[in-house]
């Protein structure tokens, strides 16, 4: 299943708001209500820049005392919601809803709460006039408090379990411009790239600053500051020596998801899960797929290396961030790796949606260890490493999980051992250039009403290590393999051309990590519950209101049977990126 190494494939808020939004003022709606039901409702912009902003809504319960909450409004001027905290806002059109947390929802007369969302805009960000609560307009109330209670109801914990933040992030993205705000609040991933660290950056001589790499940022889904996708050269002029795939922008979803929050669920299970399950992931190996309009065939089931000739049966959008380190000892026993996973499918016959955005850390295999790769055999015995971080990382048992290379494979180059390629008619000899990385996985998040299935492959052609235990770590690093008497193909032909033995990290060596073929693989989503579904980091416990540790997810329409999304093959390589990648 080689790709051949010289040939290049790719798989493929006018103006009532128009001063106010933009000034960052409030927007109060006022006017007399009835004593038994009534609302007042302050929509705030914090602040707006080219295309989004972040807004907060205060909501005062004029009446009589309620048990939870519904708010609703709509958008003038084609707004979208991307993200919100401290309550549940879903959109349809120009039109927001608006539920309470669990932790905010009783409201005695006179109380107030607030939520806040980020958002995005085009034209103009011109905003709502007119809210409902719970069925009731929110025009204010003769008599009213003139100072709103702004502790939360008695009984009502200041800090919810999954906590939240409980005020709006202090400023917009300054993605590539400027550093995340003083009052912003940091994940831990972020921490990590905010000073010099191998588990963050690390950058060289001559590459860009750690102050640099640091403005590449956005808020996730708890308003925190995560690192996110930047590309591999800073409008500056500087090389930063990695790279993180595609740039999400161009992504038909984007507009609906936005940045990708590197290390979102690692700081979930930070914040909620005792010391011995927690899992933090180094920078270099988030990696972007984005893919619009991608053809389904009717009958591909995905185990031939080209896709069948066929009926187009649907048409996928992927915005996809997988986690996939192919230089560290890390993955021959860890199987829990970060998938930040959005796509939406269009049937062809009817036009049908269905649509997944699920973020967890998913199962590749068994933990604790690895089968060998491809050279010199798929799927082969299990090889136990060591003890998996966490200690109670689940396994996947329905896939292949982590294939990597071994000693076994060198052994089947040194033995001049053949495979089939299909690029070729007749079976070929392993090479050092064969070397590769397959990482299958196959879980279902399942519910009241709620089947989704995922099995997806991440594919690495170029990794810069193979696991050899007696070597340091574990590592044994592919170049150096170019300088024996192996066969060494094409790879280790354009090492040997720089006319010395390189270092595993030095720019020139092709095994850095950068030729992926991503596939969302296999695609199932049927669901005739709510679409809002919470779970925990690992996909499981699936409830329809949030708990402790868990993260939000969004399961929409419902296959009749599943279908096989290829995504696409490409090469990321681009000046100065070098292992770790």
């Amino acid at each position: 299943m080689r790709i051949h190494r010289y040939r290049s494939r790719l798989w493929s808020a006018a103006t009532v708001a128009a001063v106010v939004a933009a000034s960052g003022a409030a927007i109060t709606v006022a006017a007399p209500a009835a004593a038994a039901a009534g609302c007042r409702v302050t929509y705030s912009v914090g602040s707006q820049w080219q295309g989004g902003f972040t807004a907060s809504v205060a909501v005062a319960n004029l009446g009589d005392p309620v048990s939870s909450w519904t708010l609703t409004w709509s958008y003038p001027s084609g707004q979208r919601v991307t993200q919100a905290w401290n309550a549940t806002v879903s959109q349809s059109g120009s039109q927001v809803t608006a539920r309470n947390a669990t932790y905010n929802g009783s409201l005695g007369t006179g109380a107030s709460t607030s939520f806040g969302f980020n958002g995005t805009w085009t034209g103009s960000n011109t905003a709502p006039t007119e809210f409902s609560m719970n069925g009731t307009a929110c025009t204010g109330a003769v008599g009213e408090p003139t100072t709103p209670p702004t502790t939360p109801p008695t009984g009502q914990p200041t800090t919810p379990p999954t906590t939240p933040p409980t005020t709006a992030p202090p400023g917009p993205v300054t993605w590539g411009t400027a550093l995340p705000p003083a009052g912003a609040v940091n994940s831990r991933a972020y921490e990590l790239i905010a000073t010099a660290n191998d588990k963050g950056y690390q950058p060289r001589s001559g590459e860009c600053s750690v102050e640099i790499h640091a403005r590449y940022w956005t808020y996730g889904p708890d308003g925190k500051v995560y690192p996110t996708w930047h590309p591999t050269r800073d409008p500056g002029g500087c090389n930063f020596g990695h790279e993180h795939g595609d740039d999400p922008r161009p992504s038909d979803l984007y507009s609906t998801v936005g940045w990708p929050a590197f290390g979102y669920t690692s700081e979930v299970m930070l914040d909620n899960m005792a010391e011995h399950s927690h899992r933090h992931e180094d920078h270099v190996g988030h990696k972007v797929l984005t893919v619009n309009n991608v053809n389904v065939i009717q009958g591909d089931n995905g185990t031939s290396f080209f896709p069948p000739q066929g009926t187009t049966i649907a048409t996928c959008d992927t915005l996809l961030k997988f986690h996939q380190g192919t230089h560290s000892p890390d993955a021959f026993s860890n199987n829990v790796h970060e998938l930040l996973f959005n796509q939406r499918c269009t049937a062809s016959n009817g036009g049908q949606v269905t649509e997944a955005r699920y973020n967890a850390m998913i199962p590749l295999g068994r933990a604790g260890g690895f089968s060998p790769s491809e050279c010199p055999g798929f799927g082969g015995q299990f090889i136990n490493v060591t003890p998996p971080v966490p200690a109670d990382s689940p396994s996947d048992t329905r896939s292949l999980g982590r294939l990597i290379t071994e000693p076994g494979c060198v052994q089947a180059i040194r033995e001049g051992r053949t495979h089939y390629d299909p690029l070729y008619p007749n079976p070929v000899p392993f090479t050092v250039s064969d070397m590769d990385d397959f990482w299958f996985s196959d879980f279902s998040v399942t519910g009241s009403g709620l089947n989704f299935r995922l099995a997806p492959l991440f594919y690495v052609v170029n990794p810069s290590r193979y696991y050899d235990p007696t070597k340091p770590n574990n590592l044994g690093r592919i170049v150096d393999l170019c300088y024996t008497n192996l066969a060494g193909g094409d790879y280790c032909n354009q090492a040997r051309q720089a006319g010395q033995n390189l270092a595993w990290d030095d720019p020139r060596s092709p095994f850095k990590g950068t030729l992926r073929e991503f596939r969302p693989g296999t695609f199932q989503v049927q669901n005739s519950g709510p679409t809002t579904v919470y779970t925990d980091v690992y996909g499981r416990n699936a409830a329809s209101t949030p708990f402790a540790g868990s993260i939000k997810q969004y399961f929409s329409g419902s296959q009749s049977s599943t279908m096989y999304v290829r995504g696409a093959t490409r090469d990321w390589n681009a000046t100065g990126v070098h292992a770790p990648n």
